[in-house]
């Protein structure tokens, strides 16, 4: 007995409008448990003494980072052709080193972490504080801890913003935003100037 073939083509994803998650949400865009008071208060203890060590290695990744491109200034002056793939391939690098761990709990955190409206404050804050000019924003994980990415967008949407869709999703670690366009500034040929 053979066992049936599966469908040449995979089923039809729904549609999305642009600007919004993904049709496919996973376990990326579920939320992130919030921590016990125990494990807050030992991530903040850990914070306060990986701190200095953290800002070093950050510094000695700037300290390479700046004699590598000094270097590379006058390599790629000659081969040209490379400077794309290793902007890239630096990129690559330093993407995987975290500006700030997702264990560290800072003070406030300790005391607020786990109350419904907390990661919706910071959220509304992180994104109200912005220039009316600025065009996009980054949201880290840590602002959304407790209500996940997909609530993080939707007060996101509220507050006039949407999923950049040029910028790859993880919503494990960020989310990039764009300001979306007003209702009246698009016209059926494109944006009105």
């Amino acid at each position: 007995m053979s066992t049936p073939a599966a469908p040449p083509y995979p089923p039809a994803q729904p549609y999305v409008r642009p600007g919004g998650p993904p049709p496919y949400l996973g376990t990326d865009w579920e939320p992130k448990r919030t921590r016990s008071r125990r494990s807050l208060i030992l991530c903040h203890i850990g914070m306060l003494i990986h701190f200095p060590v953290h800002v070093v290695m950050l510094l000695a990744v700037f300290a390479l980072v700046l004699a590598l491109s000094i270097v590379g200034e006058f390599v790629f002056a000659v081969l040209f052709f490379l400077e794309k793939p290793a902007l890239k391939a630096a990129d690559r690098a330093l993407s995987h080193i975290p500006f700030r761990p997702t264990w560290w709990a800072t003070w406030r955190e300790v005391r607020h972490e786990g109350e419904p409206g907390f990661p919706q404050a910071r959220v509304e804050e992180a994104l109200n504080g912005r220039k009316p000019k600025t065009t996009d924003a980054l949201l880290r994980a840590h602002l959304y801890r407790g209500i996940g990415p997909w609530a993080a967008l939707e007060i996101a949407t509220a507050l006039g913003w949407q999923l950049d869709d040029k910028a790859r999703a993880r919503p494990r670690a960020e989310l990039v935003l764009r300001r979306a366009p007003a209702p009246g500034s698009l016209t059926a040929t494109g944006p009105a100037d």
